[in-house]
């Protein structure tokens, strides 16, 4: 899966993140993988967090749209109101977006929770809510996504220096993180 003869920590989660970054994956197949990954009890949510932003939004849009719902889109839901309230309530560099953009996100949250102001969570429970109405047409979040693009090269930088750093993890995390990066793989390649 990643061309490597060995494997180190991080090595499918890097490679997962790079194919998705380089558009080499399907949204269809990824919605598959985290299906796959629920169904053979993997814990999803450490591969969400690892998403560029964009990916993760068209991936809860279309999991509205195909009427996916359950953990899948519980846990799209969760990572992408994390990595909103990194952008607007830090100022962590690998969360900092320019003002316009600011502007651009809060106006398609807002319509899609019809909310007057933006909390954390918001994006989960108005999920929730969306999920368990009876609605002819899905409400998706309409944000233009062409303005993310660098604020998506720069997460993925700094993700990558990130999970190369984490060779220092407790060794029960990185047998855990190992048994998730191989059902990772094993379910790609399957």
């Amino acid at each position: 899966f990643t061309g490597k003869s060995s494997y180190e920590f991080g090595d499918v989660s890097k490679e997962t993140v790079r194919r998705i970054a380089a558009g080499e994956v399907n949204m269809q197949d990824f919605i598959l993988l985290l299906k796959i990954l629920l169904a053979i009890g993997a814990t999803i949510g450490p591969l969400a967090e690892l998403l560029p932003f964009t990916f993760l939004l068209e991936a809860l849009n279309i999991s509205i749209e195909q009427k996916v719902g359950g953990k899948v889109m519980e846990v799209l839901a969760k990572s992408l109101d994390s990595r909103i309230v990194g952008a607007l309530f830090t100022s962590d560099d690998k969360n900092l977006i320019g003002d316009v953009a600011k502007r651009s996100l809060l106006s398609g949250i807002l319509s899609y929770t019809g909310k007057p102001n933006y909390e954390s969570g918001d994006i989960q429970r108005a999920v929730l809510q969306h999920e368990n109405e009876d609605h002819s047409e899905e409400k998706t979040l309409d944000i233009d996504v062409s303005e993310f693009a660098e604020w998506d090269n720069l997460f993925i930088e700094k993700l990558g220096a990130e999970l190369d750093e984490a060779a220092s993890i407790d060794p029960e995390e990185l047998n855990t993180a190992k048994e998730m990066d191989m059902k990772i793989a094993l379910a790609l390649e399957g």
